[in-house]
């Protein structure tokens, strides 16, 4: 669809009113939304101008624009739902993918090591397979049982009670706050829990996996 175009008043020319028709109406606003950034405001003065005119001069104008706002809402809604199904068959395909990644490690390690304690390689014309170990991964078993210094909280206070935190917190503000924020979410910093396993420490309800493999593809 063309772009907006105003075509301006000859010098001396007296101007005359020539409401836009239905249809023209749909296709420049149509054009305003496919070149927003293309408008100029002197343009997008001028379509205003000659909007407003065809609005206060037929209902069925009116009811155009209100249809092409349903329109766009049809399109927000649809690109919306678009997203949601979109997530969805990507977080289905990753699942496939670390599914078969499975399948393909334990083919490579049933054919065991050999003496070096290397897994053969699966060789095929374009891709090879081949398996390798990971670095030790921090697994969460039971986050009740993480201590606080592993974790951090996230929460969502109006801005005066925020204010109110920096200047100072009496017990009775302190309950008060409590009171507005809620129950906290909560996170766990794994990279925190890694450096405390890997210093020698004990960390109640977590642990390292260790000895898991990672498919390679090239």
């Amino acid at each position: 669809m063309a772009a907006l175009q105003v075509v301006p008043i000859p010098a001396g020319a007296v101007a005359t009113p020539h409401p836009l028709t239905l249809y023209a109406v749909e296709e420049q606003l149509t054009a305003m939304v496919d070149t927003a950034e293309l408008v100029s405001p002197e343009q997008e003065q001028a379509f205003l101008e000659e909007l407003g005119a065809a609005l206060a001069a037929a209902v069925e104008k009116r009811d155009r624009v209100g249809q092409f706002f349903a329109h766009l809402e049809q399109q927000a809604a649809f690109a919306k739902a678009e997203i949601i199904r979109l997530q969805e068959r990507k977080a289905f395909f990753e699942r496939a993918i670390e599914k078969m990644e499975g399948y393909v490690i334990h083919v490579i390690e049933a054919q065991g090591p050999d003496a070096k304690g290397r897994y053969p390689k699966l060789e095929g014309k374009t891709v090879t397979f081949s398996i390798k170990d990971c670095p030790p991964s921090v697994e969460i078993r039971d986050e009740t049982a993480i201590p606080p210094e592993y974790k951090a909280v996230t929460v969502s206070m109006p801005a005066l009670a925020w204010e109110a935190v920096l200047d100072s917190l009496e017990l009775d503000q302190r309950a008060g706050l409590l009171d507005l924020v809620g129950k906290p979410k909560e996170t766990i910093s794994k990279t925190a829990v890694r450096k405390a396993i890997d210093g020698g420490a004990q960390v109640p309800g977590a642990g390292l996996i260790v000895g898991k493999k990672t498919l390679i593809r090239r």
